[in-house]
């Protein structure tokens, strides 16, 4: 019976970092996670044999530092992974309180239209500056190579059509990656004697992103961006490609 239950999470698990396949997406987080989905089957369906194969290891001194070794690694992976979990719910839980402005991060474009996850970013960056009159908004991001123009002028579209006024809204369009787009929107506010202010970006890259603002001299809390039925499939596979992103961050 719980072998069932265990075969079950797993296939459920294996379905959930399978799905951003069917939407063009994979990276390492979908990539670990359809790892760790099929392995922990496989264990699963053949438990009794796993067990043997420990057991008979552990007849020599090389097997016991071997088998000890990697018991310990995976725990202490476990454990990392878990604090590092922990932070990056916190972060989504700051509060605004304070910010006299947004920094929208940028994402893929299509042509002149933002893709469906920059989107979600826009409409959470508009549904507070709908409410906070005297609060301005960094829209950053720059051109990639396949896209006919930069992220942050397409954004700034975007804002102004659902009638956000122009002189509000102030372009970044030189960056790219998340480093560039804090490091370049921190300049802007600094100008503008501006020292806190709200990132708006999906839950899971909160975290990282003020990390690279504090790097900047920037105080930030968190405008996290909207969720909707097909985000919240994607989300397992960008959570955990963080935890790489994260440690990139602390080795640097």
């Amino acid at each position: 019976m719980l072998r069932c239950v265990f075969l079950t999470a797993e296939m459920i698990l294996l379905i959930v970092f399978t799905v951003p396949l069917f939407n063009g997406i994979f990276n390492i987080g979908n990539a670990l996670g359809i790892f760790i989905s099929i392995f922990s089957a496989f264990i699963t369906i053949y438990a009794d044999k796993a067990a043997d194969i420990i057991k008979n290891m552990f007849r020599s001194i090389g097997g016991r530092v071997f088998v000890s070794a990697a018991f310990l690694i995976l725990g202490a992976a476990a454990a990392y992974v878990s604090v590092l979990s922990g932070f990056m719910v916190s972060a989504q839980l700051k509060s605004e309180e304070g910010a006299k402005a947004l920094i929208v991060l940028g994402c893929k474009v299509n042509g002149n239209e933002p893709s469906r996850m920059l989107t979600r970013r826009l409409d959470s960056a508009y549904n507070k500056l709908h409410i906070e009159h005297d609060m301005i908004c960094v829209v950053s991001g720059g051109k990639g190579s396949d896209e006919q123009y930069t992220e942050a002028s397409v954004m700034k579209d975007y804002l102004v059509k659902k009638g956000i006024s122009e002189d509000r809204i102030f372009i970044e369009d030189r960056s790219e990656n998340t480093d560039q787009n804090l490091r370049y929107s921190a300049e802007i506010l600094k100008e503008k004697g501006i020292d806190k202010a709200a990132i708006v970006t999906d839950g899971f890259h909160q975290y990282r992103a003020s990390l690279l603002a504090k790097r900047y001299g920037l105080e930030c809390c968190a405008v996290n961006a909207q969720t909707d039925s097909l985000t919240k499939w994607l989300v397992p596979t960008y959570w955990v490609r963080e935890w790489f992103a994260i440690t990139k961050e602390y080795i640097t």
